[in-house]
């Protein structure tokens, strides 16, 4: 059951002009699974008050000791500019959470996870990160991470720790970078980076026709265990 309740921003992390990083404390914090989002509003409400006008997000972070949220939103129209306007440290908002089936393996903690992110929709991969390294399974985890240019990876540091060369490979498609591999991701990268692909998971996080056009070419190499998320 979804739980509603008041946050307090602890902090503001500005990666792009139109891209920010929130950490939230909430009020009440419950168990949540990886890859599951919550709905933001900047109203004051409760459980039995109408809800309101809200967006949607998804979670940045795994259930942990500390107790906070991580948000990454990027500034897309009215309500997520409201945000970036209103919101700032020590501000308080409301958050109804959690939702969501973008999540890992119930039955399966042996073949590989293959994650293909597209922008901003790196987000709920980085609680797939703190999940998987808490189960220590995050060896499963291969990241294949497009952007248009270097500068516009989220967290990119971070996910240099966490990941070896072997796990991250990371696209550009507007800039030809020495870091980065300077094109689309082809289906035989994601192929290749599974050990076992044909029982791999893949999970597919972009703008909707970058989930549409890999859902298309994984299910015409046969592929099943294939998941999107629908809310980026």
């Amino acid at each position: 059951m979804a739980v509603v309740t008041q946050a307090e921003v602890l902090s503001v992390i500005e990666h792009t002009a139109e891209i920010r990083e929130y950490i939230l404390k909430p009020d009440k914090y419950r168990r949540f699974e990886a890859g599951m989002f919550l709905q933001l509003s900047l109203e004051e409400v409760d459980s039995s008050d109408y809800w309101p006008e809200s967006r949607t997000f998804s979670l940045a972070s795994y259930y942990n000791k500390k107790k906070v949220i991580r948000l990454v939103i990027k500034k897309a129209g009215r309500y997520t500019t409201r945000i970036f306007n209103e919101v700032e440290k020590g501000s308080e908002i409301t958050i109804k959470y959690a939702y969501g089936d973008f999540i890992l393996p119930v039955f399966d903690q042996k073949n590989d996870i293959v994650c293909l992110a597209g922008g901003t929709g790196i987000t709920p991969f980085f609680s797939f990160i703190e999940a998987l390294e808490e189960q220590d399974e995050l060896e499963r985890l291969k990241l294949l991470y497009s952007a248009k240019k270097y500068e516009d990876f989220i967290r990119l540091d971070y996910l240099k720790e966490k990941l070896n060369n072997d796990q991250l490979l990371l696209f550009t498609t507007q800039e030809e970078n020495s870091e980065t591999i300077n094109r689309r991701i082809a289906t035989e990268d994601i192929i290749n980076a599974a050990y076992n692909y044909q029982e791999a998971h893949y999970y597919i996080c972009g703008t909707t026709d970058f989930n549409l056009d890999f859902k298309e070419k994984l299910e015409a190499e046969n592929l099943k265990n294939i998941y999107l998320d629908q809310w980026e």
